[in-house]
């Protein structure tokens, strides 16, 4: 599957989240989020829940 970083990108600049913040508030390591968010590598499904989360977003809309 594939993220929609651009989504995750768009939602932490509307909240004022920086890398660290989401990462903190999703309780994920702030270079996994990273890795997210350059595609690199696949993301479990419970870190792409974690994301969706604290982004305050369906699955859905994070998977493409």
């Amino acid at each position: 599957y594939n993220i929609n970083t651009k989504l995750i990108q768009t939602k932490m600049l509307q909240k004022g989240y920086s890398l660290t913040k989401l990462a903190l508030i999703a309780k994920i390591a702030t270079s996994t989020l990273s890795r997210i968010i350059n595609k690199q590598g696949t993301p479990r499904p419970q870190t792409i829940y974690k994301i969706a989360k604290a982004l305050e977003v369906e699955i859905s809309e994070i998977l493409l």
